[in-house]
């Protein structure tokens, strides 16, 4: 899906996720909180930092490798860092965290997408 860069837009993102891991049967409650999460930081950097007034929004399970693909492109060169935080800090956590529940992550192109390990359905 594809969305106008505006904020509100990251909660639809969240329950889009919910419902994709639903129907396709992943049950764990812990697991979906990660995907969610992982979506909620992935698109808020997207529409924050991205140049576009659009974002382009995919979450995918692969039923075979028990993990879910989220793919985020916010048409943008830029690249998404990894950056140290001090307590005070605001913000500037959130591809900390994309690093310590993914299974792994990078860009390609103008999309910046994750793996996340969530096992199989009904496991």
């Amino acid at each position: 899906m594809s969305f106008d860069a505006q904020p509100r837009h990251v909660e639809t993102a969240r329950r889009i996720t919910a419902a994709v891991l639903a129907e396709a049967g992943v049950e764990d409650r812990d697991a979906i909180g990660t995907v969610q999460l992982l979506v909620s930081e992935i698109v808020t950097n997207a529409i924050v930092h991205g140049d576009a007034n659009s974002v382009s929004f995919q979450v995918t399970y692969d039923a075979a490798d028990g993990e879910v693909l989220i793919e985020v492109d916010d048409h943008s060169s830029g690249a998404p860092e990894v950056r140290e935080s001090g307590p005070e800090d605001e913000g500037g956590r959130g591809m900390r965290l994309v690093t310590y529940f993914a299974r792994d992550w990078g860009r390609r192109g103008t999309c910046t997408w994750c793996t996340v390990p969530v096992g199989p359905v009904g496991g």
